[in-house]
């Protein structure tokens, strides 16, 4: 099951996005209406928390590279969640994308990049 969660915490810096289950072009309008919610708070930061995604494909991969390229685009940060080993992790390092995004390894230190302004 797919599950897309926005947690505000402009007051912090970022709003978090938890995502769960297959990312994939079924669940593909999800994602992308959870991505367009954080960004629409207008937090610094948006924190995508990929830790629970047991398959990441494309579709996945373009939902968050349009985001983190909005949020960069207005001077703010995505930190991305993407521990390995795990699915998204596989994508994402195939793909070379830890050199492109803010990638982290778990939530403690991608919350403390939210929170430094990074």
């Amino acid at each position: 099951m797919f599950v897309a969660e926005v947690n505000g915490r402009p007051g912090d810096g970022y709003v978090a996005v938890r995502v769960t289950g297959d990312v994939d072009t079924g669940t593909r309008a999800e994602l992308t209406d959870a991505l367009e919610r954080a960004l629409a708070v207008g937090a610094p930061s948006v924190l995508v928390d990929l830790t629970g995604v047991a398959f990441f494909a494309a579709a996945g991969v373009h939902c968050v590279e349009r985001a983190v390229g909005a949020l960069e685009a207005r001077g703010g940060a995505a930190h991305v969640v993407c521990p390995r080993p795990g699915a998204a992790w596989r994508v994402v390092s195939l793909l070379g994308l830890q050199r492109q995004w803010l990638v982290h390894q778990d939530l403690e230190t991608a919350v403390a990049g939210c929170m430094a302004g990074q």
